[in-house]
């Protein structure tokens, strides 16, 4: 006995492009991903919370080093993946890296441990489908196919409710008609804009401006073309080429798990990103080297849009 004919399905089916993340790399490239939890959650979805398992096989530290007034370490972690189909038990394994930089020792070595070991379960689950991110190896993510509707789904067609009269929300044509089994399955993202300020969504559908609350939130605004255009000018410390597109960290307030605003960021090459990321006091590193990041950054927003020569430029 192996997979259900539930979990094959499952299995098959392309990945929802709404859990695919983009982060920007070198040559102003854009890789996707998967989220760690949302691949733990994939799993509990198709094999059930007691219908797997991960161990970790072997996990070492690669390089360590004090920077200044923090730690900074390198992991490397093989992890097995166990689900059981029937009686059957499927292994699989993944290897992952993970780096951090922290105020002590400890703090850094348990944060790169852990982020090696989410790298090595998710390479390890890809190994069995799309919904864990194997698409994402060929370059791109795979739409979900639509279900096929039920012979006897036309008996049980629902509507979708109207709007309350207060709400003002444009409509996007009449009401769009849903079997119950269609409906169970229908995944309603909300479309944010390209470059534009984070909102919500309210029962009734209308967006919320978050930085027009009265506890405002800052516009953390979002443009690929942007970091592209970031990523094809020298880097910011050393002249050379190419770059990647560096978020100044200090520019806006943490937020878990989100970058602040595409507008504030700047070229720097692969070796000096990488160092700037193992400091960890990144005003720091910048006051080292006598450049003030943030009036470059804003000259390189303003270019991006106009056309016009950046400002900026390496320094000595």
């Amino acid at each position: 006995m192996t997979f259900t004919d539930s979990q094959v399905r499952q299995l098959k089916a392309g990945l929802r492009r709404q859990h695919v993340r983009e982060r920007a790399a070198a040559d102003g490239k854009i890789l996707h991903y998967l989220e760690g939890w949302r691949v733990v959650a994939e799993a509990n979805r198709i094999f059930g919370f007691d219908g797997w398992d991960r161990e970790t096989v072997a996990t070492t530290c690669v390089w360590q080093k004090q920077t200044g007034s923090g730690y900074a370490v390198a992991y490397l972690t093989r992890v097995r993946v166990s689900v059981r189909a029937g009686f059957e038990v499927i292994l699989r394994e993944g290897l992952g890296s993970g780096e951090a930089t922290a105020a002590t020792p400890g703090q850094a070595h348990e944060r790169a441990a852990k982020a090696a070991e989410t790298d090595a379960t998710k390479r390890a689950l890809a190994t069995f489908g799309n919904p864990f991110g194997l698409s994402l190896y060929k370059g791109q993510a795979e739409a979900k196919p639509a279900r096929p509707a039920e012979p006897a789904a036309a008996a049980r067609r629902t509507e979708a409710p109207a709007p309350r009269p207060e709400a003002s929300a444009p409509t996007a044509g009449p009401p769009v008609l849903l079997s119950k089994t269609e409906l169970d399955d229908a995944v309603l993202p909300v479309r944010l804009p390209k470059a534009g300020p984070p909102v919500l969504q309210n029962a009734t559908g209308l967006r919320i401006e978050k930085h027009t609350l009265a506890l405002p939130e800052p516009r953390r605004q979002r443009d690929l073309e942007h970091l592209r255009y970031v990523a094809r000018q020298p880097c910011l410390a050393c002249g050379r080429t190419p770059s990647q597109a560096h978020h100044l960290r200090f520019t806006q307030p943490r937020a878990m798990a989100r970058k602040v605003s595409d507008e504030f960021t700047v070229p720097l090459c692969a070796t000096h990103h990488h160092e700037l990321h193992m400091r960890g006091d990144e005003k720091g590193w910048w006051a080292e080297r006598g450049i003030d990041p943030v009036p470059v950054a804003d000259d390189l927003w303003a270019s991006s849009r106009t056309g016009a020569p950046a400002a900026g430029g390496p320094s000595d």
